[in-house]
């Protein structure tokens, strides 16, 4: 089953970097997943259709109100703690979708 990935920045540029790292390390386990990134604003319309978002550290203050909002829809969300869109910070988001698959309980990652 594939799932649906977004990573979220303020404007979508730096998720974008993210998303880049995000999806090889994705594709060098063998895992379906399609990431895309997007700008916080992108959410709204978007929710439908995805089963996580990774929230960019630097959205750290908003992030509780971008959880909240998601999970009444049912999507689970993890802010990331390492900053920036480099590796680091790909392989932890990574970590944190890879332990939600492993979780069906459906319980919101921190």
């Amino acid at each position: 089953m594939t799932r649906t990935v977004a990573v979220v920045c303020g404007a979508g540029v730096s998720s974008t970097f993210l998303a880049r790292g995000l999806r090889r390390l994705l594709a060098e386990r063998g895992l379906d997943w399609s990431v895309e990134p997007l700008a916080v604003d992108q959410l709204a319309g978007s929710a439908e259709r995805l089963d996580h978002v990774v929230v960019g550290r630097h959205l750290a203050e908003t992030a509780g109100a971008i959880a909240a909002s998601l999970a009444a829809r049912g999507v689970r969300t993890t802010l990331l703690t390492t900053p920036g869109s480099g590796d680091a910070a790909a392989r932890e988001a990574l970590d944190h979708l890879t332990t939600a698959l492993a979780d069906p309980s459906g319980g919101h990652l921190g």
